[in-house]
Formats: structure tokens, C-alpha cells, sequence
């Protein structure tokens, strides 16, 4: 196939937007909480490989100079963007107000693109967010697209197709991909994946297997493709799509699994399904029908747009934002702002240039101004572009107004300061008591110290730490935003193997994800009987909410040395308790959190 390299005409593939339709709808399917698509984040990376195989075949067969490559990618990528950055802020402006001092240097890394680097260094976690969810957070991806944009040809044009024959620059791009795997094995660490989930430098292995796919089989040549080998390519098509439905519903966001095996498993499984789809054969015929191809020309419009309005119905809605109706109303303001993208920005600008669009534009509404009024033709333009210009105006007034105060930075502080204190407690080793007053202390049983609790959780705990710590001085806590039951058994278990797990086992997870039977054994088993497990259930929006609570109270009844925490009873008559999130404790929250707690500890003793 290394004779495709000679093509010099690039055919379009439409079976390829059906691919960019299964990647936009997987993704915002796992945005939108889809239970069935827990991988649906793995999109991202068929939209990379998906990238870097349609942008190396550009660049290997047309040629273009830097200067007409960057010029297209930003005439391409940058008016829709901007669109949607000013409606944003002006929305968020008009919707949460408070939240906009926070989106002013997400701005900046969106013009950037930037924003991977941002979300990394300020620790803005991708799967693990509390609060109120932030509108530009999905930019990462885009920021990593464009950085592949500027450093790939160069690399490509300078380095690779110097080396001696086209299987030579197939196996320095595999070994670039496979280069960027290994970064993000060594440095990943369990319980916080964005880490290497954000990186360039990590996350380039699905962009790269793109590369190689069309080095290997550039487009016209898989668009060319005889009989006997589209029915191969249907084969490794078909079973692309299984392995990739599969990823979906299989892997989610904290499996250790997924970094980097679960983005390999992904990718490859894109470029096996992107080979069949610009064929002429089945999967092609599949990709190629007429609703998944509206979708996929719109999908970069859709990516834009799902989040932010997932985002800012999340404010307006409150709790209401996990019903079905919200999701379903969500979808269809994204599909409809997607198709007016197009039909208004891109489309035009693909078509005409962005100087021809501005002019097109600019002479329409002089004409509509100077000329007789005769209908909704004269009158649209100018209606277009009044709203834009206040859209604007709003906007302009968002990012320059003085910033005020904050639910969600009153909710970051809180939980920054329960990290503070989660540290200082993990450095205090716990005071060894003689072994007469600790039998003392354990027979009248009536007022555990802290230095007898261990207690492992989440962000909410993280912002119930400093209730705890003053009611409970001493108190060993080991909570982490985002933390699922998984990696709460796995740190209990290091713990107790450690001969540092103390006598009162406080366990408070499940807001980050169903809970399991069998979690519960594990943690059991890791406690032991000559301990006390205090079990804390969950409260707040989350789908699975039910789930988590009945698997603790089935894990609590009349069990022996295991009792719950009803954070969820005690809590929900009481809203005002909580931030606008509705699941993370405000100060007066986190007493009522630490008393129940305490209570829940002199009860088992």
C-alpha cells in the first residue's frame, strides 16, 4: 500500500463522518452521564486518530507550505471557537455571574490553545470535578489538536520522510506513538489520571497511530481499494466497532487499566474502523448514511457546544440537571446551536475565505441599513448582528467587571483547605498511648480520640476535613477529590498492611461511583474484626446515588463491627447546607458531616 504515497489527488471518504459521529456522540453520551457509556470519554482519542490520519495524508500527498497548512487549520478551527467564547462568557455572565472571574484565565489558554497545559498545572481535574462543572473545561483536547498541528509537519517534513523508504516512517511514527504510551505508563499515578490524561507529550500516542495509518494507507488509496481487500478491511472494520463499543462501555475515567492500555485498545480500534470506513465496502456503506453524515460534518461544532451548555444548564437546573428531560433538552440546544455554526460561520468561511465571509457580511447588512425595507431578508443581517454586537457587549463586561465572591471559590477554598489538612495529618504519626489507658479509653468506650480514627474519602470529606480535625483532634485523614471506592480499598489496604490503620476505620465514597458487593468485602477483609468499619453513604445529584446508598446499607445491617453513617437522611431536609452542587458540605454542612460521624464512632464502641 506504500504506493498510495504517489497519489496526487485526495478523495473525500464520506463513510469518515460517520466516524466523527460515533465519536461526538459517545462523548457527550459519558458527559451527559450515560450509564452505558462509561468509556465514552475514549471518543476523544477516535477523534485523534481520526486527526492525525486525515492531516498526514494532507501533508504527505498535497504538500502544502507551513504557511497554507496553518492558515487553513485556522480558518477551519478558529471563527467557530471564537463564536462560542463570547456567547459563553456572555452567558455565564448573565447565569453565573460569581463563576466568571474563574473563566478569565480559561479564556486565555482557549485562545492559546493552551488549555490542557492550564487544567494540568492548576489541577483541574477531567474526571474528577466537584461544584459547579466548569464551561471551557473540554478545550484540553482542542489545545492538544492544534500543538499537534504546529509541531507534526515539522517533525514530518524534516525528520521522518528523510529516513530511507515509507516503511522506515511508518516505524518512527509507531515508535513515536509508542514512545508517548510509555511516558504516560511511567508517570501516570493511581487516583489522579488527568495528570497524564492533559499531556502532549502522554497523549500523543492516539494521534500518532492516526499518522501511521496514513503513511501506511493514505486516502486514495483506501478509497481505491479492489474487492478482495475491502472485504479484509470490513473484517478489521467490524471487529474495530465491537472492540471499540466495547471500550465504551467497559473502561471508565479512573481505571488504572486506561493508561495507557485502554487508549491504546481505543485507538487502535479507531484507525482498524477509519481504514474500513474510507473503503467502499460495508462499514463504509454504514458510515456513510445520511443522518451519522449530518452529524459528523457538525461534530466539531457539537464538541464545542455540548459542554458549555451541560455546563450552564447545570446552574440554571440544579438537581434537575440529571433528569432525562434536562439531558434531553441539553442535546437539542447543542444540535441546534451545532447547526446554526455551521450554516452561519463555517460553512460560509469553508466556502468563501474568512475575508470574503466578512465581506459578504458587512455588504449585506449596508445593504439592509440603506435599502428599502422589504422583508425578512434585509431584516435578518441586521437582527444577526445587533445580537451579536450586545452578545458581545455582555461579554466584554463579564471578563472586565471587578470580581466578586464566589460560591464555587468559597467550595474550592473549603476543599483546599481540607488537602491542607488531609497532608498535615498523614505527616502526624499517631500518639502512642500506654497500653493500660488504651484499654481504659477502649472499655469505657464512650469518647474515641482522633488519634484511634483513620478516616479515607473523597471531596467531601476533603471539605469536612476541618470539622473533623476540631472535633476529632488527630484524626488521620486520607481523602482525595474524585477518589472511587477502588482506590479507597486499595489505600485502606496499604494502611493496614503498614501496621498504621488505627482502631475506627471511617470510609466516605460514592460520589464519585457505584460501589460494588464485593468492594465492600475487600474493605472488610482489609479492616479486619479487631476493628470498627464506619461506613458513610452519599447524597446529592448523581445518577447512581440510590445504588451506592442500598449496597452500604446491605453491607451495615446487622453486621457485626460495621455500622453507617446516614449522611444522605441527615442531610437532605437541609439544602442550604450544601453549595450549589448539592452534594458538597458548606462549613455548617461539614459540622453536621463531623457530628454524625462522631456520634456514629461512640455508638460502635
Amino acid at each position: 500500500m506504500g504506493q498510495g504515497h504517489r497519489a496526487k489527488a485526495r478523495t473525500r471518504a464520506p463513510g469518515l463522518d460517520g466516524v466523527r459521529a460515533i465519536a461526538v456522540l459517545a462523548v457527550i453520551g459519558y458527559h451527559e452521564g450515560a450509564r452505558a457509556l462509561t468509556g465514552g470519554f475514549l471518543g476523544v482519542d477516535v477523534f485523534f486518530v481520526l486527526s492525525g490520519f486525515l492531516i498526514t495524508d494532507l501533508l504527505t500527498t498535497q504538500r502544502p507550505t507551513l504557511k497554507d497548512f496553518w492558515l487553513r487549520r485556522a480558518r477551519r478551527l478558529l471563527p467557530a471557537l471564537a463564536v462560542m467564547l463570547v456567547l459563553v462568557t456572555a452567558a455565564a455572565t448573565i447565569i453565573e455571574p460569581g463563576a466568571v472571574p474563574a473563566l478569565r484565565p480559561a479564556l486565555l489558554a482557549a485562545i492559546t490553545y493552551t488549555s490542557n497545559w492550564y487544567q494540568m498545572l492548576h489541577h483541574v481535574s477531567y474526571f474528577d470535578a466537584f461544584g459547579p462543572p466548569p464551561p471551557l473545561e473540554h478545550l484540553w483536547s482542542l489545545a492538544i489538536e492544534e500543538q499537534f498541528y504546529l509541531i507534526w509537519p515539522l517533525i514530518l517534513w524534516f525528520v521522518i520522510i528523510r529516513l530511507n523508504g515509507w516503511r522506515a516512517w511508518i516505524m518512527a511514527t509507531l515508535l513515536g506513538a509508542a514512545g508517548s504510551a510509555l511516558a504516560m505508563a511511567l508517570l501516570y499515578r493511581p487516583g489522579n489520571p488527568s495528570m497524564v490524561y492533559y499531556g502532549t507529550d502522554t497523549h500523543a500516542s492516539a494521534l500518532l497511530i492516526g499518522a501511521a495509518l496514513a503513511l501506511a494507507c493514505p486516502l486514495a488509496t483506501l478509497t481505491s481499494t479492489k474487492a478482495v481487500a475491502t472485504r479484509r478491511l470490513d473484517a478489521i472494520g467490524i471487529a474495530g466497532l465491537a472492540v471499540l463499543a466495547w471500550a465504551f462501555g467497559h473502561f471508565s475515567g479512573n481505571d488504572a487499566l486506561v493508561y495507557p492500555a485502554g487508549l491504546l485498545i481505543a485507538a487502535l480500534a479507531a484507525a482498524a474502523i477509519i481504514a474500513a470506513a474510507a473503503s467502499q465496502g460495508a462499514v463504509a456503506a454504514i458510515t456513510s448514511v445520511a443522518p451519522m453524515r449530518w452529524v459528523g460534518v457538525r461534530s466539531y461544532a457539537m464538541y464545542l457546544w455540548h459542554w458549555p451548555v451541560i455546563a450552564l444548564a447545570a446552574a440554571l437546573a440544579g438537581k434537575a440537571a440529571n433528569y432525562p428531560a434536562t439531558w434531553i433538552a441539553e442535546t437539542v440546544v447543542t444540535v441546534g446551536l451545532a447547526a446554526a455554526s455551521w450554516r452561519l460561520v463555517e460553512a460560509p468561511i469553508l466556502r468563501d475565505g474568512f475575508r470574503s465571509f466578512c465581506g459578504n457580511w458587512y455588504r449585506s447588512l449596508t445593504a439592509a441599513l440603506i435599502g428599502p425595507a422589504v422583508g425578512l431578508r434585509q431584516a435578518f443581517p441586521m437582527a444577526v448582528s445587533a445580537v451579536a454586537l450586545l452578545v458581545t457587549a455582555v461579554a466584554c463586561y463579564g471578563v472586565t467587571a471587578p470580581a466578586g465572591s464566589s460560591a464555587q471559590t468559597g467550595l474550592l477554598r473549603q476543599v483546599a483547605e481540607g488537602e491542607r489538612i488531609s497532608a498535615v495529618s498523614q505527616h502526624h504519626a499517631p500518639v502512642r498511648r500506654p497500653a493500660r489507658r488504651r484499654a481504659v479509653l477502649n472499655h469505657t468506650a464512650c469518647h474515641p480520640a482522633g488519634w484511634q480514627i483513620t478516616a479515607v474519602g473523597d471531596s467531601v470529606m476533603l471539605a469536612s476535613a476541618s470539622a473533623l480535625e476540631t472535633g476529632m483532634p488527630g484524626i488521620y485523614i486520607d481523602a482525595q477529590v474524585g477518589r472511587q471506592m477502588q482506590t479507597g480499598v486499595q489505600v485502606v489496604q496499604e494502611l493496614a498492611t503498614a501496621g498504621s490503620l488505627r482502631r475506627y476505620v471511617v470510609v466516605g465514597l460514592g460520589t464519585n461511583g457505584v460501589i460494588s458487593p464485593g468492594e465492600i468485602w475487600q474493605l472488610r477483609d482489609a479492616v479486619g474484626s479487631h476493628r470498627e468499619l464506619i461506613l458513610v453513604n452519599t447524597f446529592g445529584p448523581m445518577s447512581w446515588e440510590s445504588e451506592v446508598n442500598n449496597v452500604l446499607a446491605s453491607a451495615t445491617w446487622h453486621k457485626p463491627h460495621v455500622a453507617l453513617v446516614n449522611w444522605a437522611r441527615a442531610v437532605a431536609p437541609y439544602p442550604h447546607l450544601l453549595w450549589s452542587d448539592g452534594i458538597h458540605p458548606r462549613p455548617s454542612g461539614a459540622s453536621l458531616y463531623a457530628r454524625l460521624v462522631a456520634n456514629t464512632i461512640r455508638a460502635s464502641c
